[in-house]
């Protein structure tokens, strides 16, 4: 993120835009009570989420006029989702969900924005999801034949239609065990500038999500000890907040730019909170 350049004049937020800002939050507005418990135990929280509706708003709003930016702004709207999930379980101390969603996110924005610089990707990240569909329907008439039973269909009949129209068995041969990107996450983050967050913060993300021994051993005077008190991890929702602002903002700052979007004022304010929080240096 380092090669973003920040102007001041476009960071300076005018009186109006403030107000409006400041009254998104107000009991008022209806605002959720996620929010309002983030704001009462996060006060300058506000400043981060003013920056991050606003941008997110005007991404989630926007109707591209070819498929490569409609898929890449579809996928700004995933992790909208992931970014909200992460905030709700922030607000209520839920401090392992919050960072362990972190990694989905991670991922997401990774390959979101190797999508965006790689237009040429986009038919196999497409047909990659194709495959996973084909084996979920799959998976789950196997599980539950009732499934298309109950719409008066033939499972079988139906799976074989799907499957068809899914190309499924040259997908699978074209794809193999690779996703689209044909990237492990390491290689994937090192190709969209993602590195020095990889090497500092997924690992310890992946060692939470896969339940690893990682999450219960502490390490004090010498000796291991196989447990830790649960106050502790309330420790990782700050961490959360913040990972989540910066992976949010990498993700914003690339659409915009590289998807030419008419929002360079609103990512540029994302930006420069970043700096404000010393998350970012020029």
């Amino acid at each position: 993120m380092s090669h973003c350049l920040l102007r001041q004049d476009i960071l300076a937020t005018d009186d109006a835009k403030k107000r409006e800002y400041s009254e998104m939050f107000t009991p008022a507005a209806n605002v959720p009570e996620y929010l309002r418990l983030l704001l009462d135990r996060y006060p300058d929280f506000s400043k981060d989420a003013v920056v991050i509706a606003n941008i997110g708003g005007k991404i989630n709003r926007y109707h591209g006029n070819n498929d490569h930016t409609t898929v890449c702004v579809n996928q700004c709207r995933v992790a909208w989702e992931w970014l909200n999930s992460i905030q709700c379980l922030v607000a209520y101390d839920y401090g392992l969900g919050a960072v362990s969603i972190c990694r989905n996110l991670f991922e997401l924005v990774a390959g979101t924005i190797f999508l965006i610089e790689n237009p040429n990707k986009l038919q196999d990240f497409i047909d990659c999801g194709k495959v996973v569909a084909y084996e979920v329907v799959e998976s789950m008439i196997g599980a539950a034949p009732q499934y298309t039973s109950r719409r008066g269909e033939d499972s079988q009949k139906y799976l074989q239609a799907f499957k068809d129209k899914a190309d499924y068995d040259n997908l699978r041969k074209r794809f193999g065990k690779e996703k689209w990107h044909g990237k492990t996450i390491k290689a994937l983050a090192d190709a969209v500038g993602m590195k020095a967050l990889y090497d500092s913060f997924y690992k310890e993300t992946s060692a939470i999500a896969h339940g690893d021994a990682f999450v219960t051993l502490s390490y004090k005077n010498g000796a291991w000890g196989l447990g830790k008190d649960v106050g502790s991890w309330s420790s990782y929702c700050e961490a959360a907040l913040d990972f989540s602002l910066v992976a949010m903002s990498m993700l914003y700052h690339r659409t915009v730019h590289k998807l030419e979007l008419p929002f360079v004022s609103d990512v540029e304010a994302v930006m420069g909170r970043l700096v404000q929080k010393g998350l970012l240096s020029l």
